[in-house]
């Protein structure tokens, strides 16, 4: 299993390098049935490190629960484990709860949580009869040019026992219009699939075309869209979107413009850079940062971590000086990001591996 392990670790470290992450996956799918018996599907990522579910812990509102040590692990992947029935005592909500899978020190944990219309901190609203949660890899274009890719949960219509990749997507239209009623082109749209509040520092998914309208199909996923007026920079459309499998959601919007409006990709306005950049058991949790740019900072320039899925884990002010030491939490072994902001624009955006 150490073998194993270390391969996965080099493997985290080369795809660190190409900029494109991935991390495997355990729980394939979620599911329940019609007398509210939980189902889990493991997939074939689940053979990468050599784990077997004996050591990992299932957990939900009421508590934290093992499999019991007569459990034989099936030989192959896709194999299905009713957790109600296999694991004595085990008790999870069908309308609201979550199910969190963890294990050993080096095992990164995965969580699902679903819930009401009104809880927005949640993966997706309660599933249906015959729907199911999958994870899935999702690739978005950040704004400083490269493809980063990352894990979420989209709803699906039924167990799929032969893949991770969702059967039904979703879709969704934004259409902008301008103060006098034409169809408003070339305005920037902001999309996450990650974290809440979205993290809409990080994607950029290009602007609307000469209809006026931006159109997305992806996985049934929890996702915010951001739209700001070209002019004002007010709020013209901001929310998170709790997509059913096949749905098609509307967002419409008015925007002022003057002329056309041809949006920019924002640069950084410069480059923050982190001393190590790969946190090691030698190196510990202290990281030095340094902002370079040819304008100084001011007195409310915020440094952010952020996990592969988007989710703010700490912060930290940055003096006007531009450089400072940071004392990181306790991170497991991945891919993490800081971003440098101010006054709510992203002045620059560094990645940094952690090998546990």
């Amino acid at each position: 299993m150490k073998k194993l392990s270390l391969l996965l670790i080099t493997l985290l470290w080369l795809a660190a390098l190409s900029g494109n992450p991935l991390i495997p996956r355990y729980l394939a799918r979620v599911w329940f049935d019609e007398n509210n018996s939980c189902f889990v599907m493991f997939g074939d990522e689940a053979w990468w490190d050599g784990f077997t579910v004996n050591d990992l812990c299932f957990t939900t509102s009421a508590g934290s629960y093992y499999l019991p040590s007569s459990y034989t692990q099936p030989s192959e992947p896709f194999f299905i484990i009713n957790l109600s029935q296999e694991i004595p005592g085990f008790t999870i909500q069908r309308n609201e709860d979550f199910l969190r899978l963890a294990g050993p020190p080096s095992f990164i944990p995965e969580e699902l949580r679903w819930g009401p219309q009104n809880d927005p901190s949640v993966h997706m609203h309660a599933l249906g009869p015959g729907q199911s949660a999958t994870q899935v890899y999702v690739s978005v274009y950040s704004v400083h040019g490269y493809y980063e890719t990352g894990l979420t949960w989209a709803k699906d219509n039924g167990p799929i026992i032969s893949t991770y990749d969702p059967a039904c997507n979703s879709t969704v239209n934004v259409h902008l219009r301008d103060t006098n009623g034409n169809p408003a082109a070339g305005i920037r749209v902001f999309h996450s699939y990650f974290g809440y509040p979205p993290v809409y520092d990080q994607h950029y998914t290009g602007g609307t075309n000469s209809s006026g309208d931006w159109v997305l199909t992806s996985p049934a996923t929890r996702q915010g869209i951001l739209v700001k007026d070209p002019q004002t920079n007010g709020t013209v459309i901001q929310d998170l979107l709790f997509p059913e499998p096949g749905e098609t959601i509307h967002l419409y919007g008015t925007v002022n413009l003057m002329g056309s409006y041809v949006p920019e990709l924002i640069p950084p306005a410069g480059v923050l850079k982190l001393y190590p950049s790969l946190l090691s058991p030698s190196s510990g949790n202290t990281l030095n940062l340094k902002y370079e740019s040819g304008s100084p900072l001011g007195q409310t320039a915020r440094l952010r971590l952020y996990d592969l899925r988007g989710r703010l884990l700490s912060g930290k002010e940055m003096p006007s000086s531009g450089e400072a030491v940071w004392e990181l939490p306790k991170l497991s072994s991945g891919i993490y990001f800081i971003s440098l902001s101010e006054g709510g624009r992203i002045l620059a955006r560094s990645k940094i591996t952690v090998l546990k």
